[in-house]
C-alpha cells in the first residue's frame, strides 16, 4: 500500500512540475483547477517544491475578478540542477554545463584526435567535468550524459562500438561514475541530438521527424509521435548501413557502414590522401566549382545519401527530414538542392514535398541539448522526489 501512495505522490507532483514550467507562470488556484486536486493538496506540494528550490514565488498575477485579490504565480528554477553534458564527435569534443532550460551554461571543446588516443579523451573530459563539479558544487549536478558516435547498449550503457575510433565495448559508466561521484549515462549522439530538436528545436512541433547527421559518420535519430525511438536494443536509426548500390559497397570495411563510404568525413579524408589534395573536407567543398573530379565525387556520393533518405522517407512518412552534423550542417546549402532532387525523382509523388528537408536548429549544440533534456526524463523526477518525509508531505 506504501508503494502504491508513494507512486501516486510522485505521479501528482511530476504533473504540477509540468504544468508549472510549461505555463512558465502559475498560480495555485490555476493548478487545482488543471489538475483537478484540492487547494490543501496543491499547496502541500508547492510547499515541498518551494523548500526543495525546484519553484518559487515570483510575483502577483491578474486577479479574477475586479478589486479582488491578485493570485501569487509560480515559476520554475531552471538552476534548481545543472546537467554536464558530452558530445564525443570524430573531430571534436564538447562538454558542456547546462541548466534545465537548455541555456548553456559553459562549454569546453577539445580535439578528439589525441596523441594517447580515446583513454587520453576520457581523461581530458573527465578533468573538465571534475572542474565544472567543483565550481558549481556536485549537490547542484543532476547527472553526466555522453554522446557517442557508436551504437550503445540500451540496458548497460554499454558502447558496443564506435568506428570513428575502432573500439568496441567500451565501459564509460562505470568507471567515470566512481571518479565523479554521478549517475553517468551513454547514448548515441545523433539520438541525442534528435531530443534536443524534440525539446527546443526543428522537432517542436513537429511530432514525426527524420534527424540524420552527416558527420565523420553518417547517422540519424528517429522522433515518432513526439518521441525519439531507439529500437529494440538501441541500435534504431543506423542509416549509414543502407545499401545503394550493392556492386560497389560490398562488403563493409573499417566498421564504416555503405552509406558512409559516399559522403561521410572518413570517406572524403580517405577520398584527399588517394588523390594526394592539399586540402581537409571544408576545403574539399569550396574547391567543386574549379575541379569537375571533387564536384563529380561530391554529388555521386550526395546522390547515394538522397537515395538513403527515399528509403527512409518511404518506410518512416516523416513530416521534416533534419539535416544536421558537421558536413551536413555547414554544407548544407550545397547539399539540399542535390537532395531534393533524388528525393523529387524518387519518392511517389504523393511523399514528395519541397518543404520536407530542413537544416537542424540546435547545431553545432544539439547533441549537448539533447543529452542535458534525456539526463532530466530520467533523473529529475527521482532527484525531487527523493527523500522520505516526500511522500507523507504528498499524501496528508
Amino acid at each position: 500500500m506504501n508503494l502504491v501512495i508513494t507512486r501516486l505522490a510522485a505521479y501528482r507532483t511530476e504533473e504540477i512540475v509540468r504544468l508549472i514550467r510549461q505555463n512558465q507562470r502559475i498560480s495555485r488556484v490555476q493548478l487545482s483547477k488543471d489538475t483537478g486536486l484540492s487547494k490543501p493538496t496543491i499547496s502541500l506540494i508547492v510547499n515541498y517544491l518551494i523548500e526543495e528550490g525546484v519553484i518559487e514565488e515570483v510575483g502577483m498575477g491578474k486577479g479574477e475578478r475586479v478589486g479582488g485579490r491578485k493570485p501569487i504565480q509560480l515559476s520554475f528554477v531552471n538552476d534548481y540542477k545543472l546537467s554536464i553534458s558530452v558530445d564525443i564527435g570524430g573531430t571534436k569534443t564538447l562538454v558542456s554545463v547546462i541548466d534545465l532550460q537548455g541555456h548553456i551554461i559553459k562549454t569546453t571543446s577539445f580535439s578528439s584526435q589525441q596523441p594517447g588516443g580515446f583513454s587520453e579523451v576520457v581523461e581530458r573530459l573527465t578533468a573538465i567535468s571534475e572542474e565544472y563539479i567543483a565550481e558549481h558544487g556536485r549537490n547542484k549536478i543532476l547527472g553526466m550524459m555522453i554522446g557517442i558516435p557508436g551504437v550503445v547498449d540500451k540496458s548497460s550503457y554499454v558502447v558496443k562500438y564506435m568506428p570513428a575510433f575502432n573500439l568496441s565495448d567500451i565501459d564509460l559508466k562505470g568507471p567515470l561514475e566512481e571518479r565523479l561521484g554521478l549517475t553517468v549515462l551513454t547514448e548515441n549522439d545523433v539520438t541525442l541530438a534528435a531530443f534536443g530538436e524534440v525539446w527546443i528545436g526543428a522537432a517542436r512541433d513537429n511530432p514525426n521527424v527524420l534527424l540524420v547527421s552527416v558527420g565523420t559518420g553518417i547517422g540519424a535519430g528517429l522522433v515518432v509521435d513526439g518521441r525519439v525511438y531507439t529500437g529494440q536494443r538501441g541500435s534504431a536509426g543506423e542509416i549509414g548501413e543502407m545499401i545503394t548500390d550493392w556492386s560497389k559497397e560490398a562488403p563493409s570495411i573499417n566498421g564504416f557502414g555503405r552509406i558512409e563510404k559516399w559522403l561521410s568525413g572518413h570517406s572524403l579524408e580517405r577520398y584527399i590522401n588517394e588523390n594526394s589534395l592539399n586540402a581537409d573536407v571544408a576545403k574539399l567543398f569550396s574547391m567543386i566549382e574549379d575541379n569537375p573530379q571533387i564536384r563529380e565525387r561530391l554529388t555521386e556520393g550526395c546522390s547515394h545519401l538522397g537515395l538513403a533518405l527515399a528509403n527512409a522517407i518511404v518506410m518512416l512518412d516523416p513530416y521534416k527530414v533534419l539535416i544536421a552534423g558537421g558536413i551536413g550542417y555547414n554544407q548544407y546549402e550545397w547539399l539540399r538542392p542535390i537532395l531534393d532532387s533524388v528525393l523529387k525523382a524518387v519518392l511517389p509523388e504523393s511523399m514528395y514535398r519541397k518543404d520536407l528537408l530542413e537544416k537542424a536548429a540546435l547545431e553545432p549544440y544539439g547533441v549537448i541539448i539533447g543529452g542535458a533534456y534525456h539526463i532530466q526524463n530520467k533523473l529529475l523526477m527521482k532527484c525531487i522526489c527523493r527523500k522520505e518525509e516526500f511522500a507523507t508531505v504528498n499524501n496528508r
